[in-house]
């Protein structure tokens, strides 16, 4: 499997889990200190998340990293 595609896979899923706490791009921007534009490439898998990002992103939405991964 290629990085692009794990890359889009998971920006899919962090897209779905975005809307399911109902929040826009923005909003997840202020909760969790990362730019808007970041979270749009990540969900269009244009950008590789780092770990640190992971447990970021995790934290969150009050799930481990490996419930954040579900799915890969």
């Amino acid at each position: 499997m290629s990085s692009s595609s794990i890359a889009a896979k998971f920006g899919t899923r962090l897209r779905l889990l975005r809307q399911e706490q109902g929040w826009t791009q923005v909003v997840m921007a202020e909760k969790v200190g990362i730019d808007r534009s970041y979270i749009s490439d990540m969900e269009r898998g244009k950008k590789n998340v780092c770990l640190p990002t992971l447990e970021i992103l995790a934290q969150a939405f009050g799930i481990t990293i490996s419930q954040l991964l579900k799915g890969f």
